[in-house]
């Protein structure tokens, strides 16, 4: 019947549509991004970000060094870190979670980032995403290889944050 769930391969439940003459139509089958395409978009992104944090902690501070005085070494180092931190959580937040479901990298690359039902993630859940990163980044990236070996080609903050990253439809 129309609106009802169908149990697809994977796992995840989708609804059935109909076609003209009222037939359930087959659901469209989801394409998971795989490890390679990920970490191409992965670069692409940390470029973007890199090019940001080092207009924000090279450039903005050369020119207003002179009206403010200059820091400590020690100061530096921790505002730098600090600066990436919410550099990159804002930037795969707010664009993960807006309507494209993509950063720049992932965008360029035709894959979006869903919720384990397909749908567009909340900043939230975005954010916890990001922050998950960190499990996957620990120990030696390990986290982000196991996307090659899943099923769904998860990694481990795809996991735990129940997200998928997937090819555009």
């Amino acid at each position: 019947m129309i609106g009802e769930k169908q149990e697809t391969g994977s796992g995840r439940q989708d609804p059935v549509s109909a076609d003209a003459s009222g037939c359930p139509a087959a659901a469209p089958e989801i394409k998971y991004a795989g490890f390679w395409i990920r970490l191409l978009a992965g670069v692409i992104d940390l470029v973007i970000t890199g090019l940001i944090f080092f207009s924000a902690v090279i450039i903005v501070p050369i020119l207003l060094g002179p009206l403010i005085g200059v820091p400590s070494g020690a100061a530096i180092v921790a505002g730098a870190a600090v600066t990436w931190l919410v550099i990159t959580w804002l930037y795969w937040a707010i664009m993960e979670s807006s309507s494209k479901q993509a950063t720049v990298g992932k965008g360029m690359l035709d894959i979006v980032v869903t919720d384990a039902e397909g749908k567009r993630m909340s900043f939230r859940k975005a954010s916890l995403r990001h922050l998950w990163k960190l499990a996957s980044a620990l120990p030696a990236l390990a986290g982000f290889v196991v996307a090659g070996f899943t099923a769904r080609k998860q990694a481990v903050h795809d996991l735990i944050a129940g997200t998928l990253v997937v090819t555009k439809q």
